[in-house]
Formats: C-alpha cells, structure tokens, sequence
C-alpha cells in the first residue's frame, strides 16, 4: 500500500526531462510555474510593505500634538492632498519626483508658498516618523525642497510709527474689553496673541518685584519650540491690562488668565475679534509683534540674544544664547523693555 501512495506523489509532481512540471497528472511549463510562483511571492512581499496610510497613523500615535484639534486638521489636510494626488503608495516608493510634482499642483491651484510649505514640512515629518519607527533606513525623500516664491509676503506692510501705536493704544483704552487687554499685553512685549489668551492665572506671577507673564505649555497650547517657553516683564499699559484680567478671572474663579477665550481655538476667535474692531486703523494683531521687535532694533544696541529672550525667537540661536544655565533675568529683560515702551 505504501508503494501505491509513494507511486501516486510522484506522479503528482513529477519534473520531466522536457522541462514540465506534472501536477494532479496535468503537465506544466516549468518556467511559467517558476513566474506564478515569484509573482506570488511579490505580491504578498507588496501587501505587508509599510504604506502611506501607515505612515500617517503613526504620526498621529505618537506626535505629542495629535490630540489637538488644529493640529490635527492641519495634518489631515496635508495627507488627504497628497493621497489625493497619488495614491496610497508604499513607502519604500516614494521619491522625490512625488513631493515636486505636490508642490507644483499647489502652486497651480493657487496656494501661497508659505502655505505650501506648511503641506509639505508635515508630510516630510510625516515619513521621517515612520522610517524611524519601522526601521527602514533612508532618508526622507521629501527632504530640501526649494518653492519659488517661499518667504515672500503675501502682502507688503508699512512701516510701523510710534505715532500709530499710540492711537492704537488709544482705541484699546476706550473700551477695554477682554481682547483689547490682550492687545495691550502684545502692545509692550511683542507677544503672540496666543501667548496672553491661552495662559493659565497662575502664569501671570504678581507677587513679585517684577510682575511677569510666564509663556509655557499648558493643556490648551504646545509651544513650537524651546525658545518659546520664558518669561515676559510686564510694564507700562501692559502691567495695567494683565492686572485687569487678573482680577476678572479672579471673579469668575477661572483657573485661566482669559476665561472666555480657555479653549484650542480661543486666540482665533481673539485674533478675529481685535482684528475687526483695529480695521479703521488699518491694524491687525500680528503687527504688534512686528512693531515690538523695530522698535528693540532701532535701539541699535540690544544684544539679539537677549531680544529673542523677551520675543521667543531662537530658532537661529547663537552658540551664547544656547549655553549656560541661568538665562537672562528679569531684571535684563525689564531694562530693554523700559526703553521701548509706548
């Protein structure tokens, strides 16, 4: 019995002279099996290769700023573009050629190249966040892209006189609702409107010779980078408005500095507000930043280090800036602030 069993296996498979294959007693190419057999092998080698899609669920697990609303519509935004435009592609087929031919279909369909930028910075953090999670060694090919016309303002701003500000600062005054504190907070420290809107109570430290405004992270806002996170003084108008909003927040027993704004989108919605009501004076939030900084520029002798201190700039830090342990105190900063105040 077992050689009838033996008999019929090799009858099943039996590689004949003439190159065939027998299978169940039908005879095949032996090289059209060997091609069935590798496309096969291919197939399911494409099926498990690590996808875009993986790519995206990745940085979505594991970037510290996924659980944020904007954060997470800004990424969803960049990935549903470029799926889009090419498809789900392994990873391993991404080129070059995919992340210039992205760029140009945004360009053409009208985006501004500070815009394309955005798109692209988070595609390439995006696949660099998988090829180090999945161990698969390259470098990104999305990588040192030049976009014709990144950096360019979308439109020219007029230079900013102290003249302006004062009348600004006038409008403020005259009704001064919670955004117009914020304003004035921006007004003397060149804040990001974010930084006064999204700070906790306990951030505005005003048992202190010098009363501050500590600018960190918080449940409402990352900081983008470590220059970022500081401490600001408060003087002139800016001291007053900080107080105010103190003493409001206290009232409404808020654990936030702006109760009425403590939430992801809160600095959009005070950002639009000031922005509505400085129309007349052809001013928008943003400027107060912009003028702050003129202004320690035309002082012609403040260190940069110390400017990006009060600022939150540094993403060009000096070797200065960035050793040492201590930091510039209050008191420095409060020096450079009290020769720019409006």
């Amino acid at each position: 019995m077992s050689e009838l069993v033996a008999a019929a296996a090799l009858d099943e498979l039996l590689i004949l002279s003439r190159g065939k294959v027998r299978l169940h007693g039908i005879d095949f190419d032996e090289d059209f099996l060997s091609e069935l057999v590798a496309r096969h092998f291919r197939r399911q080698q494409w099926l498990a290769k690590p996808m875009f899609t993986d790519a995206f669920g990745i940085y979505m697990r594991e970037n510290p700023s996924a659980h944020r609303r904007k954060f997470k519509t800004v990424a969803l935004q960049a990935y549903a573009l470029f799926v889009a435009q090419f498809g789900d592609l392994p990873l391993d087929d991404l080129r070059h050629v995919h992340i210039t031919k992205f760029r140009d279909s945004q360009l053409a369909r009208g985006l501004h190249a500070n815009s394309v930028r955005r798109h692209i910075n988070m595609l390439n953090a995006m696949v660099n966040m998988a090829f180090k999670h999945l161990d698969m060694d390259r470098l990104s090919p999305f990588r040192r892209l030049y976009i014709r016309g990144e950096g360019e303002l979308s439109r020219t701003m007029a230079p900013i006189t102290v003249e302006h500000l004062r009348k600004v600062k006038a409008h403020l005054l005259s009704h001064p609702i919670p955004s117009r504190l914020a304003a004035l907070i921006q007004l003397n420290t060149g804040m990001r409107i974010s930084e006064p809107v999204l700070a906790r109570l306990d951030d505005l430290v005003l048992d202190h010779d010098i009363t501050h405004l500590w600018v960190r992270k918080n449940r409402l806002t990352d900081r983008k980078t470590q220059a970022s996170i500081r401490c600001v003084p408060l003087l002139g108008v800016s001291l007053e408005a900080a107080q105010e909003l103190h003493r409001r927040a206290v009232r409404q027993k808020s654990d936030w500095l702006m109760p009425q704004y403590a939430s992801e989108i809160g600095n959009t919605s005070c950002a639009a507000t000031l922005n509505k009501t400085m129309r007349h004076l052809d001013f928008r939030t943003h400027m107060f930043r912009h003028a702050f900084i003129d202004r320690l520029k035309a002082c012609g002798d403040v260190p940069v280090p110390i400017a990006e201190a009060i600022t939150g700039h540094g993403r060009n830090a000096s070797e200065f800036a960035r050793y040492g342990s201590v930091g510039y105190t209050l008191e420095q900063k409060k020096a450079v602030i009290e020769r720019v105040l409006v």
